[in-house]
């Protein structure tokens, strides 16, 4: 069996002439780089924003990260990746530096990379440098590669 041993923390001595040390806050610690566009979402270490299936948005959407997307958005996305999920709906114009589709994408999109899964409906014109796609998906419309 382990014992616990109590332990004080150690006393700090203040003189009358010294300030006492400033606390330093985590952000002050350690410099965190801001992120770049990476084009890969997996080497992305936010966490995603995410619309939840049954969730319905109308609107423009920006985001530096990640965008989820379950339930169905109609608008303007602007975000560093865009996953539309097996139950995710998509309606207007997107700019990213990922589109990864396993549901349902209609509109204007371009990107970097293209990812269009077996299980994707994909309608209207995407542009994008990098392409692949998934046997059994369908698309309607143009994929266009911006060189």
């Amino acid at each position: 069996m382990f014992k616990k041993a109590k332990i004080d923390p150690p006393e700090i001595l203040v003189t009358e002439s010294e300030s006492p040390t400033p606390m330093i806050t985590p952000a002050e610690e350690v410099s965190i780089p801001k992120r770049g566009v990476t084009g890969v979402a997996v080497l992305d270490t936010h966490k995603p924003t995410v619309i939840s299936e049954g969730f319905s948005l109308t609107g423009d959407i920006v985001s530096d990260g990640i965008l989820h997307i379950e339930g169905r958005t109609s608008g303007t996305i602007k975000a560093s990746s865009v996953n539309v999920g097996p139950r995710g709906q998509v309606e207007g114009n997107v700019s990213c530096a990922s589109l990864h589709i396993k549901g349902v994408f209609s509109g204007t999109a371009v990107c970097g990379e293209l990812v269009i899964a077996a299980s994707a409906v994909v309608k209207g014109h995407v542009t994008y440098q990098l392409l692949t796609i998934g046997r059994g998906a369908t698309v309607e419309g143009d994929l266009v590669v911006r060189r």
